[in-house]
């Protein structure tokens, strides 16, 4: 099978690059845009999505038979210009693949936040989100591709962003400094980022239909189980300044019962694993 793949510097992008890269079931081609000293024996394209026409002869030479679409540019910015550019650039990359090759199945990255919005900042991002699930229904629809869409919960393990919560924590008690958290009682559904990659590979692997599945746990966990967990593992006595004045708690939880049905997948590693794993790679 032969598969494009977009975001493979990225925290999901690079572990998916790696993992379908030492099947030999799969060939894979990662657009990018730069960081190529990532890729060690994986197969690139450097480009730019925005102008994809102009790589038309080598992407259609490649033979893809799945397009898996995570990028998203410029992430944590999420305002008007951004998230616009990343919608209309994602429309392009929709369009290119049904008019110009025989590609079976597209396969693209959405977010939890579609449920429901943490707060006002991601009103752009969650409005491109769903203006490309839309378009993509239609284009699937349009050509006959099936197409999935991955609704992904709070993914977090070793290669996530440093100002992200978890790795955010860890490097306070590793630095033995004292951190800042804010709305510490608010609970998420974390998932580890191994089951992610299985769940991409399972889509590919056994979905029959356009479907959008919720990538989650299943589960809730407040930050502060998180801090108590990484006392644990560390035996540390780490200072947090906790400020929790936020009346509203966003109840966010993966319905996972149509990925368990329709692709076979639930997630195998556990909050203690999946923490000490983090844990031990920063």
């Amino acid at each position: 099978m032969n598969i494009v793949l977009t975001g493979s510097t990225g925290f999901i992008g690079k572990k998916l690059s790696e993992k379908l890269s030492n099947n030999k079931k799969y060939r894979v081609l990662n657009l990018v845009r730069s960081n190529l000293k990532n890729f060690k024996k994986e197969k690139y394209l450097k480009c730019d999505l925005s102008k994809i026409d102009k790589y038309k002869k080598k992407i259609c030479d490649f033979k893809p038979d799945t397009l898996i679409h995570l990028a998203w540019d410029k992430i944590p910015n999420f305002n008007k210009k951004n998230s616009q550019e990343n919608e209309i650039n994602s429309k392009k990359l929709i369009d290119f693949f049904c008019k110009n090759t025989k590609i079976k199945h597209i396969i693209i990255s959405g977010s939890c936040f579609e449920i429901k919005s943490p707060n006002k900042s991601y009103a752009y991002f969650i409005k491109a989100k769903k203006s490309i699930l839309h378009y993509l229904k239609l284009q699937s629809k349009s050509y006959k591709i099936q197409y999935n869409w991955l609704r992904f919960f709070y993914v977090y393990g070793p290669g996530q962003r440093s100002k992200s919560i978890i790795p955010y924590l860890i490097s306070c008690i590793k630095k033995n400094i004292s951190g800042r958290i804010n709305e510490p009682n608010k609970r998420h559904d974390f998932v580890f980022i191994d089951d992610v990659i299985e769940s991409i590979i399972l889509t590919i692997k056994n979905s029959r239909r356009s479907s959008v599945f919720e990538i989650g746990s299943g589960q809730l966990t407040s930050i502060n189980k998180i801090i108590g967990i990484l006392k644990k593992i560390s035996n540390s006595k780490i200072i947090l300044n906790k400020n929790n004045n936020s009346k509203i708690n966003l109840i966010l939880k993966a319905k996972t019962h149509k990925t368990r049905k329709d692709i076979f997948w639930t997630p195998k590693v556990n909050l203690l694993k999946g923490l000490k794993k983090t844990f031990k790679s920063l």
